[in-house]
C-alpha cells in the first residue's frame, strides 16, 4: 500500500476518516435520546441562527465545520506522533482528543457558546466519542503514514532538527 508522505495531508485524511465512528455514535446516542444535540448541530449553531440549524444548509455547514475540526485534530495527533514516536499511539491520540473535548465542552461553553446540554449523560458520552476518535485516528495515522515521518524510525523530524541546531 502506498503511504502518505505529508504530515498535514496525513492528519486531514486520518482526521476525517477517524471522525466517522464518532459521528455514527453521536447519531445513535441522539436517536436513543441519550444526548440532546448532534455535533453537526452544535457546529452549525456557531454560524447560523437556531431556527436554521436543521435546514439543509445548516446541516451542510455543520458537517463542513465538523470536518474542519476533525482535520485539525487529526493533524495535531499526526504532529504529536511524528515528534514523539508511534509508541503508545492510541494513548497519545486519546490524550490529544481529550484535550479537544475539554476545550470544546468545558472551556468554550463558558466563553463562547452559553447553551448547555440538558442531559447529564451528554458530556460523558461526548468524552467517550472523543476517546474513540483519538484511538481510531492515531491507529490510522500509524498505518497510513510513511515511516520517515515518525521519530521512532530513527530519522528526526524537521522541528527536532531545528531545535537541536538551536540548542547547540
Amino acid at each position: 500500500m502506498r503511504k502518505i508522505k505529508d504530515r498535514i495531508i496525513l492528519g486531514v485524511v486520518s482526521g476525517i476518516i477517524g471522525g466517522i465512528p464518532g459521528a455514527l455514535f453521536n447519531s445513535f446516542e441522539y436517536k436513543k435520546g441519550l444526548v440532546d444535540v448532534k455535533y453537526g448541530q452544535m457546529a452549525a449553531s456557531l454560524f447560523t441562527t437556531k431556527d436554521r440549524v436543521n435546514t439543509f444548509s445548516g446541516r451542510t455547514l455543520g458537517k463542513l465545520a465538523n470536518f474542519i475540526l476533525t482535520s485539525t485534530l487529526g493533524t495535531a495527533i499526526t504532529y504529536t506522533l511524528s515528534t514523539t514516536g508511534r509508541d503508545y499511539a492510541i494513548t497519545k491520540g486519546m490524550g490529544i482528543a481529550s484535550l479537544y473535548w475539554y476545550l470544546l465542552f468545558g472551556v468554550s461553553p463558558r466563553l463562547i457558546v452559553p447553551a448547555k446540554s440538558k442531559k447529564a449523560s451528554s458530556n460523558l458520552l461526548s468524552l467517550v466519542d472523543h476517546l474513540v476518535f483519538g484511538a481510531f485516528t492515531s491507529v490510522l495515522i500509524t498505518k497510513l503514514g510513511d515511516d520517515p515521518l515518525f521519530r521512532d524510525n530513527n530519522k528526526r523530524t524537521p522541528l527536532i532538527r531545528l531545535l537541536n541546531k538551536i540548542g547547540r
